[in-house]
């Protein structure tokens, strides 16, 4: 009768030969049939460690840096029906989603919250859902209501003194990407904008051009002129401003006032009506007493700005802001001034 140890020994060394026999594939497949759940979990481990955050911090890390350095285009945006707390926003585009956006999905509608660069909020603005597949489409109509009236007064006087200012929009859609888990974003988005330095731009070239000016005898209605104004506009928006009101003054003596009753700041251009009423006698004076014969300086002062017969406060705060000069030569309108 053999030892069972002897046996077993045997066995072992039989196993070893016939392992060392096994070709590197077939002992692969061994190893793999004895251990394949411990392989099984390291993938599992793989997967949570390193895709699921890909998808469900990835894409939203990558969805809000996209969002916050988007380039806005500000074209076709209108602003319009002023009111002492609101105004009327539209406009109609297209976006251009770029390469990192190929795919189909949609943002969903969120409440956007816009503060002053100081952090003041002053307006949610309810942004509708938005698909996109390569592109976008957004449309906007409807109306935003101001809680802060000195903030947005702020930011209106900001925007006619300075070169640029800024808003910040914050908000948290939620981003559907093709078959992608639904990602929560976080949008902190601060939308800096060009100013328009009235005093700059009043006597900058092709600012504005007074096209024609007719004396009115007798006054009417308290004006005793009107003329017709080309004026570029220097925002970046189509704005509807209503009946806005300048001071005009020759060095430290008063000449008089402008009303523009219905100024409506469109794309590129606008062509408005001006009445007024000035001390004639005074441009003539000025006009002949010149060193350069004919060419006045006016000053103008920005008085106020209201809409169906309500002041409204941000408009006419930028207003208020406005102290610029212009130079005039009145000998271009002589036939309606001196004739």
């Amino acid at each position: 009768m053999s030892d069972p140890e002897t046996t077993e020994s045997l066995g072992a060394a039989n196993n070893a030969k016939d392992v060392a026999k096994l070709t590197r594939w077939q002992r692969f497949k061994a190893h793999m049939k004895k251990w394949w759940w411990v392989y099984l979990i390291a993938f599992g481990c793989i997967v949570l460690v390193v895709v699921l955050p890909l998808v469900y911090v990835g894409i939203p890390h990558f969805a809000d840096d996209y969002i916050n350095k988007y380039q806005y285009d500000y074209t076709g945006l209108a602003i319009t029906n002023p009111r002492p707390n609101a105004f009327r926003v539209s406009q109609s585009q297209q976006l251009s989603m770029g390469g990192g956006f190929s795919g189909s999905g949609h943002l969903s509608p969120f409440n956007a919250t816009i503060s002053s660069s100081d952090g003041r909020e002053f307006a949610v603005f309810p942004v509708p859902k938005i698909e996109f597949s390569g592109g976008a489409h957004l449309t906007i109509d409807q109306d935003l209501d101001i809680s802060c009236i000195d903030c947005l007064s702020d930011i209106a006087v900001s925007a006619a003194t300075n070169k640029s200012y800024s808003v910040v929009v914050t908000g948290h859609p939620d981003l559907k990407f093709g078959a992608l888990p639904t990602a929560h974003l976080n949008i902190d988005k601060t939308m800096k904008m060009n100013g328009y330095n009235v005093t700059q731009f009043v006597n900058s070239n092709g600012a504005f051009n007074v096209t024609s000016i007719n004396i009115l005898k007798p006054p009417v209605d308290g004006y005793n002129f009107n003329a017709t104004l080309s004026v570029r506009n220097p925002t970046p928006f189509i704005v509807e401003m209503g009946h806005v009101k300048f001071n005009l003054s020759m060095g430290d003596s008063p000449l008089g006032y402008v009303d523009l009753p219905n100024l409506m700041l469109e794309k590129n251009v606008t062509t408005t009506v001006v009445l007024g009423n000035v001390s004639i006698s005074t441009l003539v004076d000025a006009a002949f007493g010149s060193d350069d014969f004919g060419v006045v300086t006016i000053d103008v002062r920005g008085h106020s700005c209201d809409y169906n017969g309500q002041d409204i406060p941000y408009y006419s705060a930028a207003i208020r802001a406005v102290s610029a000069s212009a130079k005039v030569d009145l000998l271009k309108y002589a036939s309606g001034l001196f004739g």
